[in-house]
């Protein structure tokens, strides 16, 4: 979580798709804007992680990837149909997709939230 892809330094972003991943293999392993939501209240690359830390515990052999409490809200979201997030690394050039969420939850015109769980974006054991 800190060499190629640092996961304390690099900005990432979680952009919101219209479809589905196909391929169960993960085919979309860059950021994309083919069939990204285009919607009021939504930019184009999607929103920012806004402070992401690792924490580290060598006695117990586990990693942890935070967002600190921080999450994604899209304020007035137009209604538009949404069936995946994507967290993506937006500073390596090929903006590597990390994290893929299957979403169930259309917008309707208010805020949306992506909520992380109380054990952060990601904790690898």
């Amino acid at each position: 979580m800190l060499k190629t892809i640092d996961c304390d330094t690099d900005t990432f972003r979680v952009a919101l798709y219209s479809v589905a991943l196909n391929s169960p293999d993960g085919a979309a392993i860059a950021y994309t804007t083919t069939n990204e939501i285009v919607a009021s209240g939504y930019t184009a690359a999607g929103a920012p992680v806004l402070v992401p830390v690792v924490t580290q515990d060598d006695t117990n052999n586990w990693g942890k990837w935070d967002d600190n409490g921080t999450n994604i809200v899209w304020t007035a979201l137009a209604a538009a149909t949404i069936l995946e997030a994507r967290l993506y690394d937006d500073t390596t050039a090929t903006k590597w997709v990390l994290i893929l969420w299957a979403i169930a939850t259309n917008s309707n015109g208010g805020d949306y939230t992506l909520a992380f769980g109380a054990n952060g974006i990601m904790t690898i054991s």
